[in-house]
């Protein structure tokens, strides 16, 4: 028999109003790792938990290490590993929107989980704390706050658009200002 390989994970998580199936088939990413031999997971905010079915990103509950919704992703990526043979160095970390701004929290919370993230259109780890905040975050820029700081953040790639009538557009540059500022440390 021919040895097992171990291959990347890509953690994709889902913004507002969406589902693992709607990103799944928007991102096309199923066919990518098909191609590239990759696994991807979607987690999927349940309405009850979000009625807009957003992870909470905007929450002190869930912005820390070892809590809520980034304690749950976290370990159901360590789940995947332990049971799908995936390489351990190969494990990444995308989201939009709402799923952007988890996936900046998951990488600073878990940098040893997650070789690199992946933020599209989301907001930096500690912009708000609570639904005013996030909203106010959200139309005009908010500015990651430490909270929870490590010493790395693993590398970080950002998209976001300059007309972006949801999320403000320095929310991007204030995620791509605290990655540079954990690379420097």
């Amino acid at each position: 028999a021919a040895p097992v390989i171990p291959r990347p994970l890509i953690v994709m998580l889902h913004g507002c109003t969406q589902g693992a199936a709607d990103f799944a088939t928007g991102t096309q990413m199923n066919a990518l790792a098909r191609e590239q031999g990759a696994l991807v997971l979607y987690p999927e905010q349940s309405a009850r938990a979000n009625p807009q079915k957003c992870w909470n990103w905007f929450k002190p509950q869930h912005q820390a290490r070892g809590r809520g919704e980034p304690a749950v992703i976290a370990a159901l990526t360590q789940s995947i590993i332990d049971t799908y043979h995936v390489d351990a160095a190969r494990v990444y970390v995308a989201g939009l929107s709402a799923g952007g701004a988890m996936a900046a929290i998951l990488g600073h919370e878990y940098p040893e989980l997650y070789a690199a993230v992946g933020v599209h259109s989301g907001l930096p780890h500690g912009a708000a704390t609570d639904v005013m905040s996030a909203l106010s975050a959200m139309r005009s820029g908010g500015a990651a706050n430490g909270v929870g700081a490590t010493a790395y953040t693993p590398p970080t790639i950002v998209f976001h658009g300059d007309a972006d009538p949801t999320v403000h557009v320095s929310n991007g540059q204030a995620v791509v200002s605290a990655a540079c500022q954990s690379a420097a440390n």
